[in-house]
């Protein structure tokens, strides 16, 4: 009974060796076309660009190959000119200055809370601090405006860092972007509109330096300060303010400014950073360097909520659990590449899609934990692109609409009137395809579009469930 008991037993870890040493041969054959596919998302000129700027500034090689594009190709945003590391270093020596003469910030609290109202319900008393204050930082503005007339890049991404890359950058762009609808509004009520118009134009270039950023929360700050540059432009102008040619030069910094491709490359550049951390996360080692002692790593932070599963990171840091770590980094990468593809569609009809992504996300099964904290709400993106195309339009439309009454001293009937100053083609609803709502009278009109909601409330607004309208009345 010992011999045939023994041949078992030697079978049965003979069988055993050859399963473990398949299956190391095929998790080592995974981790290799994973690298290979991190490399080849690299590949984007956007991520490229970005690897290639911090080889040059750390004397280190790219990691892959840079593709040779035009710097001046608008459609490749990305492709640095050769001064990109001195609009990094003049960036930084502006906030540096910021820091020793204004404590670090465009605009002292006062003026932010001043900015929170509308422009009619300042008090002389406001009105006369914002002077002050815009007055007190004409070098800054002059400095800034020279900034944003450069472009980018604003900031050296390193996407080898994954999700823990730092972005320090877009609160100080934000601010400043800030500052200039402060001196915008200041200037169009002294009636120098030429300066107000150009304030707003380095406002929304300054912005523009982030559409060379693959990452989504530098796409959603991108979509916030043009919220800031809307908002400025609603307060600065009205009527006959602006001359065509002023008009125009806002509606030329406008084009381009909803281009879904670079929503697409930001899904792209977020699996980069997703897929570095899980190659970080498989040895102990690395696993510690990653998440270190920085307190950026808290619980209200994406690291922190994955750092708060100890037992996970160190089961899939195991031999053992290499497996479960590699299907968790397959279902991140396949979520972002449908993501990816459906950022391009508008979004009528992206969503059905985003819908399906939703609820495959949703239904994760509970060893996808990394997967599920990392993958961001994709759809909720999305409809931030929305409403984001959705301002642009209303902007181009509502000036040229201004304009019109300005020259014929009423509004249009239909919306036809201005497509000439369109391309000869009006927008559509991003949220619906359809035409946008608009009213008119001799004296005032109305234009929206239905908003998040999907629902028309006849020019209601409301940021979050309304409509979204130009010039917004909070209640009709």
């Amino acid at each position: 009974m010992r011999k045939p008991m023994r041949r078992l037993v030697i079978s049965l870890v003979i069988v055993a060796a050859v399963v473990v040493a398949v299956q190391i041969a095929v998790q080592s054959v995974k981790e290799q076309n994973r690298a290979a596919e991190i490399a080849r998302l690299k590949e984007s000129t956007s991520i490229a660009a970005y690897e290639k700027l911090i080889a040059d500034q750390t004397g280190s090689k790219p990691p892959g190959p840079v593709p040779n594009v035009d710097p001046q190709d608008a459609a490749q945003p990305a492709a640095f000119p050769q001064d990109a590391a001195e609009s990094i270093a003049a960036y930084k020596r502006l906030y540096d200055e910021m820091l020793e003469k204004w404590g670090g910030d465009y605009l002292p609290q006062e003026a932010y809370d001043i900015l929170k109202k509308s422009q009619d319900s300042w008090t002389d008393e406001e009105w006369a601090t914002m002077v002050q204050i815009v007055n007190e930082r004409r070098d800054l503005l002059d400095q800034l405006r020279a900034l944003a007339g450069h472009g980018g890049p604003a900031y050296p991404l390193d996407f080898s860092k994954g999700i823990a890359m730092e972005m320090p950058h877009l609160a100080e762009l934000r601010n400043g972007a800030r500052l200039f609808r402060a001196s915008a509004i200041v200037r169009a009520a002294e009636g120098n509109y030429s300066e107000s118009v150009e304030d707003i134009v380095a406002g929304m270039q300054l912005i523009d330096a982030l559409a060379q950023e693959p990452v989504l929360i530098s796409q959603l700050v991108r979509f916030a300060m043009y919220g800031i540059m809307n908002d400025a432009v609603q307060q600065s102008f009205h009527g006959g303010d602006l001359s065509p040619e002023q008009v125009s030069q806002l509606l030329t910094q406008l084009d381009g400014a909803d281009d879904r491709e670079v929503l697409a490359q930001s899904m792209t550049g977020e699996q980069v950073m997703g897929l570095q951390t899980f190659s970080g996360i498989r040895t102990p080692d690395d696993l510690r360097e990653i998440w270190g002692e920085d307190p950026y790593f808290n619980e209200t932070t994406t690291l922190g909520q994955i750092a708060k599963r100890p037992l996970l990171l160190e089961f899939y840091s195991s031999p053992l659990g290499r497996p479960w770590l590699n299907m968790d980094a397959d279902a991140y990468s396949e979520i972002l590449s449908r993501a990816a593809a459906v950022a391009e569609l508008p979004y009528y009809e992206a969503r059905p899609e985003l819908e399906r992504i939703e609820n495959d996300i949703d239904n994760l099964p509970w060893a996808r934990g990394i997967t599920r904290t990392l993958v961001p709400r994709l759809p909720r993106t999305c409809i931030a692109q929305a409403r984001h195309e959705a301002t642009i339009d209303l902007m181009q439309m509502g000036l040229l609409l201004e304009q019109y009454q300005g020259q014929h001293g009423s509004y249009p009937q239909s919306l036809d009137a201005i497509a000439p100053g369109l391309g000869g083609e009006l927008p559509v609803e991003p949220y619906t395809g359809e035409p946008y709502h608009y009213e008119a009278s001799d004296d005032s009109f109305l234009l929206y579009s239905v908003g998040d909601n999907l629902t028309d409330d006849g020019g209601k607004h409301d940021y979050r469930t309304g409509d979204i309208v130009w010039r917004s009345v909070p209640e009709r």
